[in-house]
């Protein structure tokens, strides 16, 4: 049997050297190996693909290797002149395919499935051993774009990626198929209607995006309001840049700042605001098993005096099987807390002061571990979490004049919008969660939440005065239960995000802050519709509106100093409209 072994495996060295000479001989021409697959038949898979290097150019003479999942080669094969191979006669089951040459990094993929009777084509893409990292752009993937392989993604509340999951019955495809192209996009909108704290006028906004053929690529933001009566005041802005440079070995390194200023945010003694921001995040993989991803935001707060703070993030991803993730997170600010957060061009305004215009501290710690899983074409998520935060804000709808301003220690206002934020006392608290996601089309997903943990409730009257509203707020624990629907309506090309969150009447806070934005609170939406399309403007007018706790629910009531009502609610009522032009 040794002899017999020894023959076998010298048959298949001269086989593979032979193929090898044969392929570079004769262009056009691809030869396979076949290793303990069997003879052809009708219930064997087949495999196809195209192996190219980062630039998109085909790579002959590469060796592909079909593993199996203890790493046994089952099949070798090598590329033509056009970078194409073919391995047939393959029983079905999942492998693994790698792909090595000279001069090139090993490219790989994992679980590739064989159906009986079917072909799969896996195309591959192999990056230069001295070859820098792609550089892409920080911007938010759309709904529309399949940029990899994966079909669904699993998102908590705050839009972080839980688990990825492949379509059953889609083959595998390789995402290096999607080869950058060369391409600027540009975006000019112009919205305006009720805003929300510090998002008051009307607003030009201009979105630049540029990606050169290698994957460099910038992304620019900038967002500037125009008047606004009956306080004239300068206009407030917003300035976005960032970039994002990818790992040949996997992970990525990002960066994005940030400039606003608020020239009518006030506490009562002073007025404007100016925060300058610092993100940076560095992503690394171990394998298909393991992803760090660790980074911090500076930031700089400018009132009547200037603070300056960092919060640093953890994040630790485990991938015990195939459908299975286990992942731990530390955060200290709830604005950053993986790479994923990068991808909000928009800042959210966090300020608050005490009564001598000095920002105040909105740090705090959360610590989180979860475990998601899926089933069929559906995941599910359990968590559980400690938190504390500083200084959290209590939001308010109503014009306060210079006397409650006064009176209340630590306030900021935003007098243009009628909307108000107080510093209510540090917290901590403890609770779980479980999330739960559901393909409905190949663009449009359902999600439900729900969340039992510790936040601010009020024990207030109508009659009880705005300036000692904070003394009748206290922490308790509750819950809240969310059900969402996101994606698009590749029909009508709608672009949708509907959501319904739901806590106690009398809760100001969230409910596991730190997995919730800052404006959802019971029924939100935001529709972004296509209306035309033409020659003069060939990326065509998208009509967009978006609406904050369109309901105005959770309002409680407070008196003023002057006698009017005004109200403290988790998110005031916000509607904005407006028309984006794309280029």
């Amino acid at each position: 049997m040794q002899n017999e072994g020894a023959v076998m495996r010298s048959r298949t060295s001269m086989l593979t050297i032979l193929a090898l000479t044969i392929s570079l001989a004769a262009p056009g021409f691809t030869v396979f190996c076949v290793a303990a697959s069997g003879s052809a038949s009708p219930h064997n898979a087949i495999l196809s693909g195209v192996v190219r290097d980062s630039q998109g150019v085909p790579q002959m003479g590469a060796i592909i290797q079909l593993l199996t999942a203890d790493a046994t080669t089952v099949a070798t094969a090598f590329t033509d002149d056009h970078g194409r191979y073919i391995i047939q006669a393959v029983l079905p089951g999942s492998y693994q395919l790698r792909a090595t040459a000279a001069f090139f990094l090993p490219a790989s993929r994992q679980n590739v499935r064989l159906l009986a009777g079917a072909q799969a084509i896996v195309n591959l893409t192999m990056s230069t051993m001295g070859e820098a990292a792609n550089w892409l752009p920080a911007q938010k993937r759309r709904a529309e774009e399949p940029v990899d392989d994966w079909k669904w993604t699993l998102r908590s509340s705050a839009n972080r990626p839980l688990l990825r999951l492949a379509d059953d019955d889609i083959l595998v495809s390789s995402s290096a198929d999607n080869a950058h192209k060369s391409s600027v996009r540009g975006e000019v909108s112009v919205t305006s209607g009720d805003g929300g704290f510090g998002q008051g006028g009307i607003h030009q906004i201009l979105l630049l995006d540029r990606t050169i053929e290698n994957g460099d690529g910038a992304v620019l933001r900038a967002d500037v309001s125009g008047s606004r009566s009956p306080y004239p005041v300068s206009p407030s802005a917003e300035i976005v840049a960032g970039y994002e440079r990818r790992s040949p070995f996997g992970g990525s390194t990002r960066m994005v700042t940030s400039f606003q200023s608020h020239p009518e945010l006030t506490d009562g003694a002073s007025a404007g605001a100016q925060i300058m921001r610092m993100a940076s995040t560095e992503e690394f993989k171990f394998g298909d098993t393991i992803v760090l991803d660790a980074g911090s935001l500076l930031q700089a707060e400018r009132m009547e005096f200037t603070r300056l703070s960092s919060e640093p993030f953890v994040r630790l991803e485990v991938h015990p099987s195939d459908g299975l993730l286990i992942e731990y997170r530390f955060a200290s600010g709830r604005d950053l807390q993986s790479s994923d957060d990068l991808d909000n061009l928009k800042p959210t305004l966090r300020l608050l002061t005490d009564g001598s215009g000095r920002p105040l501290s909105t740090k705090g710690s959360h610590h989180e571990v979860s475990i998601s899983h899926k089933f069929g074409n559906r995941a599910i998520q359990l968590a559980a979490y400690t938190d504390h935060l500083d200084n959290v804000a209590i939001n308010g709808s109503g014009v306060l004049d210079a006397g409650d301003l006064a009176s209340i220690a630590a306030i900021l206002a935003d007098p243009t919008t009628g909307r108000f934020a107080l510093a209510s006392p540090n917290y901590s608290g403890h609770g779980v969660g479980i999330s739960l996601v559901q393909p409905i089309t190949p663009s449009l997903a359902a999600w439900f939440g729900y969340d039992r943990g510790t936040a601010m409730e009020s024990d207030l009257d109508p009659t009880s005065p705005v300036a000692g509203a904070v003394k009748g707020i206290s922490t308790h624990n509750t819950y809240a239960a969310s059900a969402s629907l996101r994606g698009k309506i590749l029909r009508t090309g709608t672009t949708v995000r509907t959501e319904y969150r739901w806590q106690p009447p009398r809760t100001l806070t969230q409910v596991n802050a730190f997995n919730a934005p800052a404006q959802d609170a019971y029924f939100g939406i935001y529709v972004r519709q296509r209306l035309w399309c033409g020659h003069l403007i060939p990326g065509g007018i998208d009509a967009v509106i978006e609406a904050t706790n369109l309901l105005e629910q959770g309002y409680q009531p407070v008196v003023a100093s002057d006698g009017h009502l005004v109200f403290l609610a988790q998110a005031p009522r916000a509607i904005q409209g407006g028309f984006a032009f794309n280029f």
